[in-house]
């Protein structure tokens, strides 16, 4: 209605059923950006395969990171450098975790040849989409997309001066201050799943460490782990004996998918578990997703303990 369209009301792809279109050869050129796809998905194989199958692809990034290097196939790639969040022309937006939504200045000029990723994207659609009825030349200013966004979306209104009233919000009907929920009854429903347990030695969930953001590795030593280093596997004291494992001792865990090599620490776990390092241990987790949420196990997967 704000602009005029009738958008698709066909199911789209989430990011693994992107992936496994790929794999298929149904995708021939793709726009990557945001951070390490290749990286972040399980199965390093799988995503090898499914990368390498698209022809072309166009990465937006503002730091170089091994997604640039691995998956490339027998396509063409090409990697334009976008600016960071202090280097845009114009302030930004930005949603914390706790649904409060922050103004970031920007304006710092580091370099005179490089775009921010609203100016390529928009770019990109007029060209891709001459004729459209959404004024996208207007999308090259952030405070137009601010402006669009409170239009649409419900609760987001005062996005639409933010840059002018320098005013910060928590967004409308999230931040719940009394115990009153958007059900029928206005209560909160839980649902108990039972956890089947693993016919394997364990069950491993992959973690990140302190130093970290999402795939970015920071520091090699994790403080909150007592300097684990990126190959640690992290084990039960009792587990370990069982299994005939010594602190230190190179080990290596493998699951349906893949192998992984590493070594083992005694860590504070209930029996039965063990963690590794994401995205190091991605080579474990396999494909399947959640029917609702369509995410991957990264926090279940069976693994059984391999000695050298």
């Amino acid at each position: 209605q704000a602009f005029g369209i009738t958008l698709p009301r066909d199911k789209g792809f989430d990011t693994m059923a992107a992936l496994e279109a790929a794999e298929r050869g149904e995708i021939d050129a793709a726009v990557i950006m945001g951070g390490n796809l290749w990286g972040a998905t399980p199965d390093t194989g799988f995503a090898s395969r499914a990368m390498g199958a698209i022809g072309f692809k166009l990465f937006l990034t503002t730091t170089l990171n091994r997604g640039h290097v691995h998956g490339l196939g027998d396509g063409e790639a090409m990697i334009l450098p976008v600016t960071a969040r202090d280097e845009e022309w114009s302030p930004t937006t930005q949603e914390s975790m706790f649904n409060f939504v922050r103004l970031s200045d920007g304006g710092i000029e580091r370099l005179d040849n490089v775009r921010p990723e609203t100016v390529i994207l928009s770019d990109l659609a007029q060209r891709l989409l001459p004729g459209s009825l959404i004024p996208f030349e207007r999308f090259k200013e952030h405070s137009q997309v601010r402006e669009a966004i409170a239009k649409i979306v419900p609760g987001m209104e005062e996005l639409a001066d933010i840059d002018v009233a320098k005013r910060e919000f928590h967004i409308k009907h999230r931040l719940l201050h009394t115990p009153e929920f958007g059900t029928p009854d206005g209560k909160a429903h839980f649902v108990v799943t039972p956890v089947p347990r693993p016919a394997t030695d364990l069950m491993l969930a992959t973690v990140r460490s302190e130093g970290q953001f999402n795939t970015i590795i920071y520091e090699e030593h994790d403080t909150y782990r007592n300097g684990a280093g990126r190959d640690a596997i992290f084990l039960n004291r009792e587990d370990m004996a069982t299994h005939g494992v010594a602190e230190g001792q190179r080990i290596a865990v493998a699951s349906d998918t893949g192998r992984y090599e590493g070594k083992a620490m005694a860590f504070d776990l209930p029996r039965g578990s063990a963690l590794a390092y994401f995205p190091e241990a991605n080579v474990l987790v396999g494909t399947a997703v959640d029917p609702r949420s369509k995410t991957p196990a990264f926090k279940s997967v069976p693994v059984r303990i391999q000695l050298h």
